[in-house]
């Protein structure tokens, strides 16, 4: 029996504080150090979610647009991280409204592996960087760079046929494997690319802080486990909370996380392969 990936649910802007945007800002410096972007630059942020790298660029003296489909997280964004230089759009990552070479740069962090027409947003992010402009991407490395999330998929996975469906249908994705964005970078024109491995840390204070995160929450995983019966439920807690504690007292734990980073340099628009 085959089982569909639930989408991204983009819908509650605290839930997604909790999920995720709490790390992200741990990636904001690497990245942006390793795309190079430079104070005064206008840049889009894609799939921005509620403002965390938009805001460190606004903090970097750079001009932004934050770009995303969801109005909860904007509203989220608008609240929590409003800046003068800043300016938050609702927009599709698909079919951008803006012109042609209408930023100095364009980047994207934990947003694209979640579209399934990956190939069409890296070509408008491309289309919309002036000539010798970096585009830039980071997501999960889910063969093995994701541990939080493992220890609950992994897990899940024993004892529910739709976790195990749900994990290798995720797993099955080139963009998710080391130097998988880089390969759509260089098929959709890009040039001098470079794909490189971020490590941040997940710090959490206790299991229930670690649960809360994963057992609930907008990504696919925690949807799955939502959607466990109760007793079924419970049985995964169980033991992803033995395997969380692993014989020891409750307590903090940390996570290394890699974040594959790409970078590409956007050629003069008459090179783009259409």
């Amino acid at each position: 029996m085959s089982f569909a990936t639930p989408s991204f649910r983009a819908t509650d802007a605290e839930e997604y504080e909790h999920f995720m945007a709490r790390w992200s800002r741990r990636l904001a410096g690497p990245f942006l150090d390793f795309v190079g972007i430079e104070a005064g630059d206008r840049v889009l942020d894609v799939g921005c979610g509620t403002g965390v790298i938009t805001a460190a660029l606004a903090e970097r003296g750079c001009t932004v647009v934050g770009m995303d489909a969801s109005e909860p997280y904007l509203e989220g964004a608008r609240h929590n991280r409003p800046h003068p230089n800043i300016v938050y759009e609702f927009g599709d990552a698909r079919r951008m409204s803006y012109a042609d070479a209408s930023f100095d740069a364009c980047v994207s962090t934990l947003a694209i592996d979640a579209i399934p027409e990956v190939d069409q947003v890296v070509r408008e992010m491309r289309r919309v960087t002036r000539s010798g402009g970096p585009v830039a991407s980071g997501v999960f490395d889910f063969w093995g760079g994701f541990s939080a999330a493992d220890l609950v998929c992994d897990t899940a996975s024993v004892l529910d046929e739709g976790m195990r469906s749900l994990r290798d249908q995720r797993k099955a994705r080139p963009i998710v494997w080391a130097n998988g964005q880089a390969a759509i970078w260089c098929k959709t024109g890009l040039v001098d690319v470079v794909e490189v491995p971020i490590v941040i840390s997940f710090d959490y204070a206790s299991f229930e802080d670690y649960w809360s995160s994963f057992s609930t929450g907008p990504g696919s995983v925690g949807q799955r486990i939502e959607a466990l019966p109760a007793e079924l439920r419970a049985e995964v807690q169980r033991h992803v909370r033995a395997g969380f504690l692993a014989g020891l007292l409750d307590g903090p734990r940390s996570f290394a996380i890699i974040v594959r980073a790409v970078r590409g340099i956007a050629p003069a628009i008459g090179t783009f392969p259409k």
